[in-house]
């Protein structure tokens, strides 16, 4: 069975792996924004009191900010391939569907031909 053919089981099996890809991005992303808050406070704390921001506190607030920018750039990859996922189905489901209406005009021409 070609892609652009799809039943309702192979509907059904569609949205619920991608509702299921939704809801384990949105647990981690509440997970991740839990994180970021923690941190937020932290960096905040220490810069109050830069005379105890040693080699060591610098180093980690470099580190902790590398892995903030690579977990959003992940988050943001992994929204938009839902997204592109969601639009790719809706396209081929928009075709599919003017392809129909084009044979349900067609027949419905040749019906009143015969007429």
């Amino acid at each position: 069975m070609s892609e652009s053919t799809s039943t309702p089981q192979n509907e059904a099996a569609r949205r619920k792996a991608q509702l299921s890809a939704l809801v384990d991005l949105t647990d981690d992303f509440s997970k991740f924004h839990q994180e970021c808050a923690f941190l937020c406070d932290a960096f905040a704390a220490v810069a109050q009191e830069p005379e105890c921001i040693s080699e060591e506190t610098s180093e980690g607030i470099r580190h902790m900010s590398y892995w903030l920018k690579y977990q959003a750039k992940e988050y943001y990859q992994r929204i938009d391939d839902l997204y592109q996922e969601a639009y790719s189905h809706n396209k081929q489901a928009e075709v599919q569907e003017k392809a129909q209406e084009t044979v349900q005009e067609k027949a419905q021409e040749n019906r009143e031909d015969k007429h």
